[in-house]
């Protein structure tokens, strides 16, 4: 338990992502600043310049995806100074949309991104929960804010955080949202995606993209076969459960049955 009244030391570090999490961060500062009044910044390059990478600190908060080893060194020894520490996002949960290469050769992925190769040192995809023990997912893309002020509040007073471990689809009930994928026939990840996002899509009338990776045990080879009696090509259905978090066993299982066509993960 943290002691009373003093300050959270606070880390942010960036790894292969859009950055929109942390721009997340910075705008949901400025409605909770009560929160980071009780925060010292130690390092936050988006934030400030400056600060000590090498801590110590009492919440590191990971955004982004590892793709080059560089980064996973720096992660080790980060949570090593660190006494919590959180992915934020769905590249750091999950891998997010940077694993979608993890599909194709990592040499013919470089060809087609760089003219020039040689200093380009990539690797596949991992979410930081494969290099290191984390305290907690933060997740969305980009993160939500009600899962963020938990993550800070329940910190700063001690206790542990309570997210949310139930599907998109009981959102959608809280909300009387219509069923898109039952009453429509459009291919909806819901069922087998984390909620958070206070069911965002299917609200305004779209499928689920499952931007908030999968949440626990979820069956997506029963949903993957559903697709496939809509109509949906096994590319289609393959594209739906490695778009935002291939790397995870739970959407694997799903992309696995209609992955024959594409190229081995």
């Amino acid at each position: 338990m943290l002691m009373k009244k003093k300050k959270l030391r606070l880390g942010v570090f960036k790894y292969s992502c859009c950055a929109g999490c942390e721009f997340e961060l910075i705008y949901f500062q400025k409605h909770i600043q009560e929160t980071f009044d009780n925060s010292e910044v130690v390092y936050f390059r988006m934030g400030e310049s400056g600060g000590s990478e090498d801590g110590p600190f009492d919440l590191v908060l990971i955004d982004g995806a590892i793709t080059e080893a560089w980064q996973a060194d720096q992660l080790k020894r980060v949570r090593q100074a660190t006494r919590f520490l959180l992915p934020i996002g769905s590249c750091a949960v999950n891998g997010g949309i940077p694993a979608i290469k993890n599909h194709t050769s990592e040499l013919e992925m470089e060809k087609r991104v760089y003219q020039d190769i040689t200093p380009v040192h990539s690797m596949k995809t991992h979410p930081v929960d494969d290099y290191v023990q984390v305290d907690g997912y933060i997740k969305g893309c980009p993160i939500g804010r009600r899962d963020l002020y938990e993550a800070f509040t329940s910190l700063l007073l001690g206790k542990k955080p309570d997210f949310f471990n139930y599907s998109v689809c009981v959102e959608c009930k809280i909300r009387g949202n219509t069923c898109v994928l039952v009453s429509y026939g459009w291919p909806c990840m819901g069922p087998v995606t984390n909620a958070g996002c206070g069911a965002l899509c299917p609200s305004y009338n779209r499928a689920c993209y499952a931007c908030w990776g999968p949440m626990e045990d979820a069956n997506a080879p029963a949903l993957a076969r559903q697709f496939e009696a809509m109509g949906l090509t096994p590319d289609d259905i393959f594209r739906r459960f490695t778009q935002y978090g291939s790397p995870k066993p739970e959407f694997r299982r799903g992309a696995e049955l209609y992955g024959s066509t594409t190229k081995p993960f």
